[in-house]
């Protein structure tokens, strides 16, 4: 997977109007993921959307000054994130559009089927094995939609089943289904790296892996640049 800053002002060119989004919104009320569209990209980088809508037909009302962030996927194959704040909610005749600041920066991300993202998340978690169950901890060293990397001193093979609680900062997410594909040897005693694949994600934990790994990103991104 490769990441690639964009300059915010080629906005235009990378976001085409008309546009479909998702929208993620940290805290409050309304916080969760939503669709909505590009309306608009001001000269000053500014960009306008319509009201967010969730999948029940749920419509976000966000403060002016609240962060937001936005991605969505190109028709050229990669996915472009980026942070930005409410400035204004603007009514046009009967609809709605929030104006927001332009972006603090974006990121280009090349999509495989799920984009990993470096992490070092200790975690805990149960291994069913041999008709036992062992409780045991470890440190998630990358993670996607689809699946992580997993370091543990236990012995697992692959195809064993794993529930893991994840505490990913925005949201903790609680039995996390998952099976071991793939084995590797570190060379460190004791160590162990393993492949894991999700096998039963809900919509809502999907969409929080998403928005974890898209925030990251956008730091990466950020850092890359200097700007932090």
């Amino acid at each position: 997977m490769r990441r690639e800053p964009i300059k915010v002002a080629d906005i235009g060119k990378a976001i085409p109007l008309g546009q479909k989004i998702t929208v993620y919104i940290d805290g409050g009320n309304f916080a969760g993921t939503y669709s909505s569209y590009i309306y608009d990209i001001d000269e000053s980088y500014n960009v306008y959307i319509s009201m967010p809508t969730n999948e029940n037909g749920l419509k976000a009302v966000i403060r002016e000054g609240s962060r937001v962030e936005l991605s969505f996927v190109s028709n050229k194959g990669y996915r472009v994130g980026f942070t930005t704040r409410l400035v204004e909610v603007v009514k046009k005749g009967e609809r709605v559009i929030y104006k927001l600041s332009k972006p603090e920066s974006l990121v280009k991300v090349e999509l495989r089927e799920n984009f990993r993202v470096p992490v070092l998340i200790e975690v805990q978690f149960y291994a069913f094995r041999g008709g036992k169950i062992e409780k045991a901890e470890g440190t998630i060293l990358d993670i996607s939609a689809g699946g992580a990397k997993l370091s543990t001193d236990l012995d697992l093979d692959v195809r064993d089943k794993l529930f893991l609680d994840l505490d990913l900062g925005i949201k903790r997410l609680e039995e996390i289904e998952a099976e071991v594909v793939r084995k590797a040897i570190t060379g460190e005693e004791g160590v162990k790296h393993y492949g894991l694949r999700f096998t039963d994600l809900t919509k809502e934990q999907e969409d929080t892996i998403i928005k974890f790994c898209l925030s990251r990103q956008i730091e990466l991104a950020r850092k890359m640049r200097g700007l932090e």
